[in-house]
């Protein structure tokens, strides 16, 4: 595998010619620390995932005398805490500190050096699993908060600045390692929201999107659709699942590029989650992230339930969903509460046709098509286990959770100063409270965001009565949402 060795070297050389004199790092203390990291990858992937010759690999400068024995040890070592097993490197906090000082990005360059090198160590040898990926999303995570840095969104807005830092010293390092800045690409209306879309929308909304064929989604960049994904309110979990799944989409590219043994992905996801939670806005940059990798020609989101997918006569439903599916091709099909397609007592139901022709579909147009099924937590596996296809087709799983009151009452904060209104510092201090109290007692009909999105209608209902019985108010007064109008609202 002299080719790893080769992009390995290479890389950390134009990496470190980059360094400016006073912060330079010795090869070896790289190479121990990335050898420590493909360790700890590697310890969470299938048997055989990495091997001696492969730590090997990892050393410009001598050869390194590692033994099988001590390669077995180390991989059981290594499937411990990361904090513990792989420390963030002295020479990283070095060029944190420097960073500070000089208004450099070296800590951003390494973070993407790392991201690449640890590709190629997941790539190395044997199946790449889901739990490699998510071991380079963690010590990426590691490295990003020890320099300060937004685990996410922020650490990849980074990387654009940093070419230009990059090309100040080496030019032709920046051009052929790293590759020109994407050209900027205006985002669709949508692109910024605080406020998941699935929380505004009705049944019948979602259902009448299938009557036109959607537009071709407007081309981003992974980065940019990322971007998004990171200024949703919460969702943590959800957004470091995302970001591992495009790791194990960029190894599989790698593997297939060098002529390595691909094992079947399946990309179909499982969205499980109480309503309001972002379930469809998630789907949508999903779809963008497809996109921009390759995976999807058109990226565009077509959402449906039960209601879009079943006829109430024999035959009738099955080419009804083949519509549907035709007009996702390209893109993602979304089921929301998929799971009423397999209702309990389902007998002759026709739901079952349904997810037949939808199996087929995805069997058929495996290439350009991926299906996202979303649902109660509780309900999901009753639809997954009602075909054995499903769950050979449905293997990864990302849970959405409820918003607490802290991030309810951030939605709600992005909805009052996206619609040009303000709280007073009362109404402001009761809404806390309120929706506190909202999360804290919920039961099974929360809401989540679309309980906020009817709370700020309401709102806004209430302040505009109040507006209207004063004689010329003031611009502060069209503007302002009072405590008098909470309690308007909530009496």
């Amino acid at each position: 595998m002299n080719a790893f060795h080769q992009d390995y070297a290479d890389a950390v050389r134009r990496f470190r010619a980059a360094l400016p004199r006073g912060l330079s790092v010795p090869s070896r203390d790289i190479d121990s620390y990335f050898r420590a990291c493909a360790l700890s990858v590697w310890a969470r992937g299938p048997a055989g995932s990495g091997d001696l010759n492969g730590v090997h690999q990892i050393y410009t400068d001598k050869p390194c005398a590692f033994r099988q024995e001590q390669f077995q040890k180390a991989i059981s070592y290594y499937k411990g805490d990361i904090r513990a097993h792989v420390p963030v490197p002295e020479f990283f906090r070095r060029m944190a500190d420097w960073d500070k000082g000089h208004g450099t990005d070296f800590c951003g360059a390494f973070l993407r050096l790392q991201e690449q090198v640890l590709t190629l160590a997941a790539a190395y040898n044997g199946d790449c699993s889901l739990g490699e990926t998510r071991q380079i999303t963690a010590l990426g995570r590691s490295l990003a908060a020890a320099c300060g840095a937004d685990p996410g969104a922020a650490e990849r807005a980074r990387l654009d600045r940093l070419l230009d830092d990059l090309q100040r010293h080496t030019e032709t390092m920046a051009q052929d390692f790293w590759g020109p800045s994407p050209a900027p690409v205006t985002p669709p209306e949508t692109a910024r929201t605080d406020t998941p879309e699935d929380a505004t929308q009705s049944p019948g909304e979602r259902s009448a999107e299938t009557e036109e064929t959607p537009p071709k989604e407007p081309e981003v960049t992974v980065e940019e659709a990322l971007r998004e994904l990171n200024q949703l309110v919460g969702l943590e979990a959800v957004k470091e699942d995302v970001e591992s799944l495009i790791n194990l989409v960029k190894v599989r590219k790698l593997r297939q590029e060098r002529g390595l043994k691909c094992p079947d992905l399946s990309l179909h996801l499982v969205f499980s989650g109480n309503p309001g939670t972002g379930k469809t806005t998630v789907a949508r940059i999903v779809g963008k992230i497809y996109r921009a990798l390759g995976i999807l020609s058109k990226g565009h989101l077509v959402e449906v339930d039960r209601s879009g997918l079943v006829a109430g006569y024999v035959g009738q439903t099955a080419l009804k969903t083949q519509e549907v599916i035709q007009k996702a091709l390209g893109g993602i099909l979304f089921i929301d509460e998929a799971y009423a397609l397999a209702p309990e007592d389902g007998g002759k139901d026709f739901g079952q046709e349904a997810i037949d022709t939808v199996l087929k579909a995805m069997e058929d147009h495996r290439d350009d098509f991926v299906v996202i099924v979303a649902g109660y937590e509780t309900l999901m596996p009753r639809f997954i286990d009602s075909n054995p296809g499903l769950k050979s087709r449905f293997n990864k799983y990302l849970h959405f959770a409820d918003y607490d009151g802290a991030q309810l009452y951030e939605i709600l904060q992005g909805m009052v100063e996206r619609s040009d209104y303000r709280l007073s510092e009362e109404a402001a201090a009761k809404l806390k409270e309120h929706l506190e109290e909202l999360y804290r007692h919920r039961d099974q009909n929360f809401g989540n965001a679309r309980d906020v999105r009817n709370l700020f209608e309401k709102l806004v209902a209430a302040q505009a009565n109040r507006v209207a019985g004063i004689s010329s108010p003031t611009d502060e007064e069209i503007l302002t949402v009072t405590e008098e109008d909470l309690k308007a609202v909530l009496s």
